[in-house]
């Protein structure tokens, strides 16, 4: 039987796919937390999508059978792990051009100092962050992830910026599926064919049902 693989973003966890996963075949679906995973990691050499993808695959046992699912930097490892193991890629609000990103800076050193002085804590710039944030219908779930930053270990941070921007190898393979609104202010959308959907970069929690019909042909 295929697995559902399900591969949370950027501070996400697997509450990101609440909507999506009552939609897909329950005993197929599985979630992989990032956060417990990366905890227990002990990379050998620099992190990033090709190595995390590696260590994915090889503790979850991902094959060419399996379907991974994943949302923004899920997405992004999932293209990775079909690179290693064959198994059907979906991309929701995801990317394979890490330029696709919309980031303020991507030096390593920056990147490094945002984690673990905490910045992304300051209550302050949480605030204004929210106050700034454009798109009405993910409000609410986007101010729980900005608040969820306070809980996050900072080295788990670092290492998620670490997966994002990272240089790695061009892909080589495309995923079978993406899906994008052109709303989607965090992740541009692709140059290549996608599903377009309505919404912004949460798209898939609030148009769960377009999401599913188009992955459920995957499945056969």
């Amino acid at each position: 039987m295929k697995r559902l693989l399900l591969l949370p973003g950027y501070l996400e966890d697997g509450t990101i796919f609440d909507t999506l996963r009552p939609l897909l075949p329950p005993a197929m679906v599985e979630v992989i937390e990032l956060e417990p995973a990366l905890a227990q990691w002990k990379p050998r050499g620099p992190v990033s999508a090709v190595t995390l993808a590696r260590y994915l695959a090889e503790r979850h046992g991902i094959g060419p059978a399996d379907v991974v699912i994943g949302h923004s930097m899920g997405g992004w490892i999932a293209a990775h792990i079909k690179v290693e193991t064959g198994a059907t890629a979906v991309l929701l609000s995801s990317f394979t051009d890490q330029h696709k990103v919309v980031a303020a800076s991507r030096n390593p050193v920056l990147l490094r100092l945002y984690a673990y002085l905490g910045l992304g804590r300051n209550r302050w710039l949480r605030e204004r962050a929210k106050r700034q944030y454009k798109f009405e219908e993910s409000r609410t779930l986007y101010a729980q992830l900005a608040d969820g930053l306070v809980r996050i270990p900072r080295r788990y941070v670092h290492r998620q910026l670490q997966v994002l921007f990272a240089p790695v190898p061009p892909l080589g393979v495309s995923p079978e599926l993406r899906v994008h609104a052109l709303a989607d202010n965090v992740v541009l959308p692709p140059d290549e064919p996608f599903l377009e959907i309505p919404g912004d970069h949460f798209a898939h929690y609030y148009y769960p049902e377009v999401v599913a019909a188009a992955i459920k042909p995957l499945l056969s």
